[in-house]
This record gives C-alpha cells, structure tokens and sequence, in this order.
C-alpha cells in the first residue's frame, strides 16, 4: 500500500523567496530524488501573485511537498539511509524546520 506525506514548507529567515525556490528545485530535489523507496515526489511552489517578488498569503507558506513512499517500512527505510540522512541535513539550508507541518491523508473517496 502506497504511503502519501505532505508538508507544508516555510523558508528560513533571511532567503529571499527567488533563493529558496531555486535551492529547493536544483540542490534539495536532486538529493530528495535519490530516496529509496519513493515513487513519487512532487514539490508546489507557491506563485507570487501581480508580479510581485514575495508570496503574499496569510499563512506565509512558500511551498508544499509531497512524497508518496511503496509502503510505511519503505518510507522508515528512506529516512533511515543514506540519502535520507543527506536530505535530511540539507533541510536547514533552506527551511524554518520549526515551522513545517506534515500532514496525513484521510481518502474519502478514491475512484482511480
């Protein structure tokens, strides 16, 4: 059974928003890409609305990822390696990890 975490993601204090979304699309996503065990991983970058440089919502949120994992044990055994120790240290180069959530999902209705 495929496993789904979602986080939602704030940047560290001081990275301008144009810094984080490039270090997290082309230094984090390359090392998050060699998880094992995962089958999907999708980061959503929040859009700036008019031009502007900076989002500007009332959560302060930069950013949303989603990992999907083959099983639990395949997702324990991510962190546990190598690479997810590599991922792992890289998070504060670029997040508020006191300020990301992870969330869980509850399927209501799954047609697919």
């Amino acid at each position: 059974m495929t496993i789904r975490t979602v986080a939602l993601l704030k940047r560290k204090k001081g990275m301008s928003f144009a810094e984080f979304d490039k270090y997290w699309r082309d230094v984090h996503a390359p090392l998050a890409a060699e998880l094992p065990g995962v089958v999907r991983y999708i980061q959503r970058h929040i859009v700036p609305q008019g031009g502007a440089d900076e989002p500007d919502n009332v959560f302060g949120l930069d950013g949303l990822v989603i990992l999907d994992y083959e099983s639990a044990e395949a997702m324990d055994a991510a962190w546990a390696s190598p690479a997810g120790q590599k991922a792992l240290d890289d998070v504060d180069n670029f997040l508020d990890v006191n300020s990301v959530v992870v969330l869980d999902d509850y399927v209501v209705v799954d047609k697919e």
